[in-house]
């Protein structure tokens, strides 16, 4: 397969179906609910819906990325925009560049379909290196307030500080 980025340490290519059980193994999640899940993502790539990115650290699975042509989720959902979908990099790897790599090779294909990309990211505490790392890469939010379960979370509205409550972050390409 080929190989989307080659640096000293860290290499880039598109997941493959082999990839699967050394995800689950270094996500240390083996369970059918994700291999699942990994298996949709593959089939979705299959159909030309998306990209799937797998990054490997000095050979080892460190991380993923999808990349939805027409994303279907989110704030911008059914928008014909591109969306960054789950971009993990397991705790053993983070901070050595990995999501920067990943992220540089999603927004590189996003180009190719739109003038803009656009993601959603979880507002509780545990994901603020990720709303941080957004906002320094040039993400800004859409302007509709925060998101949960998929729709505008209206004024006063009751809602839980879950992975459903979201903020919805665009970056436009120059």
């Amino acid at each position: 397969m080929e190989t989307l980025y080659h640096g000293s340490a860290i290499e880039v290519r598109i997941m493959r179906e082999e990839d699967i059980p050394f995800i689950c193994k270094a996500d240390n999640d083996e369970s059918e609910q994700n291999i699942a899940y990994l298996k949709n993502q593959l089939a979705n790539q299959e159909k030309q819906e998306c990209s799937a990115f797998i990054a490997l650290y000095k050979g080892k699975v460190a991380g993923y990325v999808f990349l939805y042509y027409k994303c279907r989720w989110g704030g911008m959902a059914n928008c014909n925009i591109p969306g960054i979908v789950d971009l993990i990099v397991f705790p053993q790897f983070r901070r050595r560049g990995i999501a920067t790599v990943l992220m540089d090779e999603a927004e590189k294909v996003a180009k190719k379909h739109s003038n803009k990309v656009y993601l959603d990211v979880c507002l509780c505490s545990e994901y603020g290196p990720a709303q941080r790392f957004y906002a320094k890469r040039g993400y800004v939010p859409d302007g509709k307030g925060v998101y949960y379960e998929e729709k505008v979370c209206e004024t006063d509205a009751v809602c839980k500080n879950d992975d459903e409550l979201t903020l919805c972050l665009v970056k436009e390409f120059l």
